[in-house]
């Protein structure tokens, strides 16, 4: 099986003749199912950037989870009652976080959730640094700081609390696991500008409660491993965190969409381009 794997497409920003080539080079490429790991758009155009997807890759399964600039411009509540109308229109598109496990080949599987940064790596709620999705999340709008990085905590801990729900079970029918998620749930995988993440950044760049949760169940499963698909920093990273864990985090340029890497999904779970 071949999966192919996008991430921070942001096709807001992509001009028309540039996002048709990207979708020409789709309908080229050969895979099986497609995982995409968030920041497709904004809430303005997400919907109709998901049903192109949806089109361009029909009749293969398209399996996503969103990122925090999909929420530009609206609320939670709205962009998903969104997407889950468009899903149940352009029938291949699988909006993951609803306790699914996918499974891909004997042996494998996939599980996902949009995950968030959840304000408590690096300095945690004394960083300097000011995170967007303040002004541009209504859910985040006019709140104090502290409420801010108070709601980015609880947002964290329910893709921790969805993989904690979910993993046990798709790890007692498959050795092997892929995890979607938008942002890194380990620190070693936040890259910056091609550079490791400052501290000051980290809590805007990991959720470190999902890698908590993560790191846990992959050791209460020792003949496990679980392959982390992540994006949000746009820096490409590859990290062993353990025997059992691995997270690839994937690049990406404003205005050119691209391609990040096609897997071969086999039982030993050792993905190749």
């Amino acid at each position: 099986m071949k999966l192919l794997w996008l991430t921070d497409l942001h096709l807001d920003r992509v001009e028309d003749k540039p996002r048709m080539e990207f979708y020409k080079r789709l309908r080229s490429e050969q895979f099986d199912a497609a995982v995409i790991t968030g920041d497709i758009s904004t809430a303005q155009f997400l919907q109709g950037h998901l049903r192109e997807l949806g089109q361009v890759c029909a009749p293969k399964p398209v399996y996503f989870v969103l990122g925090n600039h999909d929420f530009y411009g609206s609320s939670f509540d709205a962009v998903d009652r969104a997407v889950a109308d468009v899903c149940k229109e352009q029938m291949n598109l699988r909006h993951l976080g609803q306790g699914e496990i996918i499974p891909l080949v004997d042996g494998e599987a996939l599980v996902g959730h949009r995950g968030w940064a959840d304000g408590r790596a690096g300095w945690g709620e004394s960083t300097f640094v000011r995170n967007r999705d303040r002004r541009w999340i209504s859910d985040f709008r006019g709140l104090s700081k502290n409420a801010m990085f108070g709601r980015m905590a609880d947002i964290g801990r329910e893709s921790a609390r969805h993989f904690r729900e979910v993993l046990p079970y798709a790890l007692q029918c498959h050795r092997s696991v892929w995890v979607a998620t938008h942002v890194p749930p380990f620190a070693s995988a936040a890259i910056y500008r091609g550079k490791p993440c400052d501290r000051g950044r980290q809590p805007h760049f990991v959720n470190f409660a999902a890698g908590g949760v993560l790191a846990g169940i992959a050791r209460q499963h020792p003949r496990s491993r679980l392959t982390v698909l992540c994006g949000h920093t746009h820096s490409r990273a590859q990290v062993t965190v353990s025997e059992q864990v691995r997270v690839i985090a994937g690049e990406a340029r404003k205005g050119w969409p691209q391609m990040q890497r096609i897997f071969g999904v086999s039982e030993a779970g050792i993905p190749a381009i």
